[in-house]
């Protein structure tokens, strides 16, 4: 029996119910399909190609931990529907003792293999900014959950085809992401000539779209990001100066009160002991009465430690070192021992399901351009970072909410 018959053998037995099709192939040619025939919007079954042994000893050995090493550094290929690696463990057979063993192996896989890996990526900023380019949004360079007027509906063609925002006559990425915008504005409804502080304020689309309305008398701005100031200030530079500031500093360090607050996914890079205090500077620097809107990635309830979840694992040691999701209970438990109200809160999980699944078919569209400026183990490891967060968010593995605060 030749190797890629005990791995379809082995596979086969262990995902007997997994639902959509997979393709094995090995470096002659020889095939084999395991899983279901479930449709997935996504149109093809996900694709390993093994291109020498070592991938398929590390299957037949159980040797999880090494499997996504193999496919970065290019010992094995995957294509199609990566959207399904996330789902794989919850189909895995675990009834032998044998399989419980490979369970183990694949929660903890993507850890494992990320403490060895050779990729060179220490964060969201630290790739080029041309490749952000490729597969943001083209109006905004928003780095977070858009809010689609149908986000369960999922169309090749739809998600890589560029808008302009407002305007678009298809359900876009960049009306998405000025719909989110809109909505804090709509939220906050300011008085004439309140001020707005936007934490982690990213390319300065909340404030663009709040300097719109028309209904602000300033628009203040804090990032951390060289690149998002520059390109922020780019942005603004429409409007009167005296309306807006985009500072490339620590929110912390303004002292002033202000009327409002948003602050739309910040909180996921303040550490495991630091979303008491974020929410406590919050409240400092926003007036009674103020309203603010707490838009936050966030993990479920597990017994499990959430950095033995592959999914966080890989992305904190792979791709975004440094962050931490809390679950929606620590969240309102904050927000309320803090100083406020939570008025209400909405899950956009198929949202941003949608918004990665954006990103990663244009990162595909747009792959001949990104690989002139990143080598092939950074490509797979964004590859596997965004078709991974849509998975999740469509398994409900992961969750993201907007929370509309009032200070109290």
């Amino acid at each position: 029996m030749s190797a890629i018959d005990r791995v379809h053998e082995f596979l086969a037995c262990g995902l007997s119910s997994f639902p959509w099709r997979i393709v094995l192939s090995d470096w002659q040619d020889r095939t084999y399909t395991i899983g279901g025939d479930r449709e997935h919007w996504c149109g093809q079954p996900l694709q390993i190609r093994f291109n020498n042994e070592r991938g398929i000893h590390d299957v037949l050995a159980l040797n999880g931990k090494e499997v996504l090493e193999d496919f970065v550094r290019g010992d094995l290929d995957m294509s199609g529907n990566l959207y399904v690696l996330t789902q794989i463990e919850q189909y895995l057979d675990l009834r032998s003792a044998r399989w419980r063993v490979l369970g183990a192996l694949v929660r903890n896989c993507l850890s494992q293999t990320i403490s060895r890996a050779k990729v060179n990526v220490s964060s969201h900023y630290d790739i080029p900014q041309a490749m952000l380019r490729c597969y943001l949004d083209r109006t905004y360079m928003s780095y977070s959950c858009a809010m689609f007027e149908e986000p369960t509906q999922l169309e090749k063609d739809e998600l890589t085809q560029a808008g302009a925002g407002q305007g678009d006559t298809f359900d876009s990425l960049e009306k998405g992401q000025w719909r989110k915008f809109k909505d804090a504005v709509e939220f906050i409804d300011p008085s004439r000539g309140d001020t707005l502080l936007d934490v982690g304020c990213g390319y300065g689309g909340q404030l663009k779209v709040a300097l719109e309305s028309g209904r602000f008398g300033k628009v203040i701005g804090c990032t951390h990001s060289h690149n998002q100031t520059v390109f922020g200030r780019q942005l603004l530079s429409e409007f009167d100066a005296s309306t807006w500031e985009l500072h490339e500093a620590d929110y912390r360090e303004d002292t002033r009160v202000f009327d409002h607050v948003a602050s739309t996914g910040m909180v996921s890079h303040v550490g495991p002991r630091g979303l008491v205090p974020y929410v406590r500077n919050i409240r400092q620097r926003i007036r009674t009465g103020g309203r603010y809107l707490h838009h936050a990635l966030m993990s479920v309830h597990s017994s499990r430690a959430l950095d033995t979840a592959p999914g966080i694992a890989f992305n904190k040691k792979y791709v975004w070192p440094g962050f931490h999701w809390f679950t929606f209970g620590d969240h309102v438990k904050a927000l309320e021992q803090s100083g406020f109200q939570v008025l209400r809160a909405v899950n956009l999980s198929p949202h941003y399901a949608k918004t990665a699944a954006a990103w990663y078919e244009r990162l595909l569209q747009n792959e001949a351009v990104i690989r002139d400026l990143v080598n092939q183990e950074t490509f797979r490891a964004w590859q596997i970072y965004l078709a991974g967060c849509s998975g999740a968010f469509t398994s409900k593995r992961s969750h993201v909410y907007r929370l509309y605060c009032e200070a109290v």
